[in-house]
């Protein structure tokens, strides 16, 4: 009867571990379409400035030039909110202010649902 109850708990534990498992992978996933959706907002809008038409367009190419350039500056925005190195584009570009300061006050709900 003891080996019984052992097992019963261990199931339950088991079983916990799993769901838990499913519910990181799940978020994992919203997170990464969104890093996406908005990875591809910033590239189509602010990626493919020409030197001559915004004298940011260095910046735009540095940060939002492709896709996998645009996630991955993304994500450090997520992870380490510093507006910094955004300063100075980011109060001739007002669009991208409230782009940005949304992206992070939402992505940060999604980090913490992920931890």
């Amino acid at each position: 009867i003891r080996i019984v109850r052992f097992l019963k708990q261990l199931y339950l534990l088991a079983y916990g571990f799993a769901e838990g498992t499913m519910a990181v992978f799940w978020v994992t996933l919203l997170a990464s379409f969104m890093l996406y959706i908005c990875s591809v907002i910033l590239v189509r809008t602010y990626g493919h400035t020409l030197p001559e038409d915004d004298e940011d367009a260095a910046f735009f190419q540095e940060k939002f030039g492709n896709i996998p350039l645009t996630m991955l500056a993304l994500f450090e925005l997520i992870s380490s909110p510093d507006l910094t190195p955004y300063r100075a584009t980011m109060f001739k570009n007002p669009p991208l202010v409230v782009f940005l300061i949304l992206f992070i006050i939402l992505g940060s709900f999604g980090i913490n649902g992920l931890l």
